[in-house]
């Protein structure tokens, strides 16, 4: 019988085999009169019946007494364990064999909690796997490779080592933010947009706003897909139909885009390539590529619907299913390595530019609205002031400002940055090495979540060609 796999994540549980996705559904649990619902039929009603539903089960899995965030259910591993058993029934004795693909903030305790109601269920799991792991099946010589997930209340990155396997080097998360809050912006947006046009507001009763987020993800994937759309809500006899731009929507998400860009300049190492392996959680989102493209010497993979489940299963023979099960943070590569970089490509970019007559040399750095001039003698940037220095003050000291963070300078008709920090200093969304050449348009961040900074060139008229 063929072996599955089953991809723990609460934005959409994958069961998979070698023929591709079995089934997906959203990790949604409603308990009503004592009988627990799970999955498209709990979406179907988290809005009718807010206070009964659960979607942060998966994500804080525990046997902590009142964990499942709903009354009538002790903890959240009940609910867990209901919707489990509800999806693996489905494929009971179809196989002896299945992997499971866990996210990688699950702890020990976690990761045994899983397994026993795995073992409840008559799942017969024989290895676990990490779930950036399992999706990271083609090596990228000569770049750094990142795996970029995110759940209905988590965004991860995870950056992975290149050997003769792939495994974990490590993870950086905002616990504080995932899909299930961007589709409630999201949401609000459309339905400020169905008022303008129409004055019908979708969020009015219960209904409509329930109909509202059921059409949701179909109206972001056509956005994704064709940059605009007409999305319709049945409103009494009729249907109310509102003509919605990519870019209207784009303005609410930008916050999550931007933290999503900090986490990955974070994760990566100075002065190299980048390859961004994107999941179709993410990818699907308008937008969110054409932001990703801000990153600097980067590439961006977007991932297919259940890319991880089907990719781990590519490995299957090669794990050691004898003994106890464990978590496995690395595996063998299951495909052929991408194509190299351009020979020579790395090292030209890293080299100074030469400006070329007509191109403008930076001259100022914009801060709140001020603009900055950098002349010979340099400008610091920090948390204080610096004694016989001009320098910008970062007053609203986010976290990770040094008191002198990074100085600016002109010099030879280019405008240098020089990192002076031990947390790093960011141009474009990817970490200086030393120093780095600015060019017009270019931001410059420092701190997390950080205080971005734009370099613009001001013409004067002895600057400007052809000026008397």
């Amino acid at each position: 019988m063929p072996a599955r796999a089953i991809e723990i994540n609460d934005a959409g549980l994958v069961v998979a085999d070698a023929s591709g996705i079995l089934a997906v559904e959203p990790g949604y649990a409603l308990v009503d009169k004592g009988r627990i619902t799970t999955g498209l039929q709990a979406y179907g009603q988290a809005r009718l019946k807010p206070r009964q539903v659960s979607n942060s089960f998966w994500t804080n899995l525990s046997l902590e007494q009142g964990s499942a965030g709903v009354e009538g259910v002790p903890n959240s591993a009940e609910l867990a364990y209901e919707q489990l058993g509800a999806l693996w029934g489905k494929f009971a004795g179809s196989t002896d064999d299945v992997l499971l693909i866990v996210p990688g903030h699950y702890g020990q305790a976690q990761l045994g909690l899983l397994l026993g109601l795995a073992e409840e269920c008559a799942v017969p799991v024989r290895a676990m796997v990490d779930a950036a792991v399992a999706a990271s099946h083609r090596p990228y010589p000569g770049r750094e490779l990142v795996y970029v997930d995110a759940g209905l209340h988590r965004v991860s990155v995870t950056a992975l080592a290149q050997g003769d396997d792939v495994s974990v080097r490590s993870e950086q998360r905002l616990d504080t933010t995932g899909l299930a809050g961007l589709n409630d912006l999201l949401a609000r947006r459309v339905a400020e947009m169905f008022v303008f046009a129409s004055r019908f507001d979708p969020f009015h009763d219960a209904a409509s706003e329930q109909r509202l987020y059921d059409r949701l993800p179909e109206w972001l994937a056509s956005l994704h897909e064709q940059g605009s759309a007409v999305l319709a809500l049945p409103h009494g006899a009729d249907e109310v139909e509102v003509q919605v731009e990519r870019g209207q929507l784009l303005k609410v998400a930008l916050g999550f885009y931007k933290a999503l860009l900090q986490l990955i300049a974070q994760t990566r190492e100075a002065g190299s390539g980048l390859v961004v392996q994107l999941s179709d959680r993410l990818a699907r989102l308008p937008g969110v590529m054409g932001e990703l493209a801000r990153l600097d010497d980067s590439e961006v993979v977007a991932l297919s619907p259940g890319h991880a489940a089907c990719a781990a299963l590519e490995g299957f023979g090669a794990i050691d299913r004898s003994g106890q099960v464990k978590l496995r943070r690395s595996m063998p590569w299951r495909a052929e390595p991408a194509p190299a970089p351009v020979a020579g490509k790395a090292t030209e970019s890293a080299a100074a530019p030469i400006a070329a007559p007509d191109t403008p040399v930076p001259t100022h750095v914009v801060y709140r609205g001020v603009a900055y001039p950098v002349d010979g003698t340099g400008l610091l940037i920090g948390r204080s002031n610096a004694e016989d220095r001009t320098a910008i003050v970062i007053d609203d000291q986010p976290g990770g400002v040094s008191r002198s963070h990074c100085e600016l300078r002109l010099s030879d008709g280019e405008l240098r940055l020089r990192d002076l920090s031990s947390y790093g200093t960011f141009v474009n969304e990817k970490r200086v090495s030393g120093e780095a050449t600015l060019q017009p348009a270019d931001i410059i961040r420092i701190g997390s979540p950080g205080a971005e900074l734009q370099v613009v060139t001001v013409r004067t008229p002895e600057h400007s060609h052809g000026t008397p």
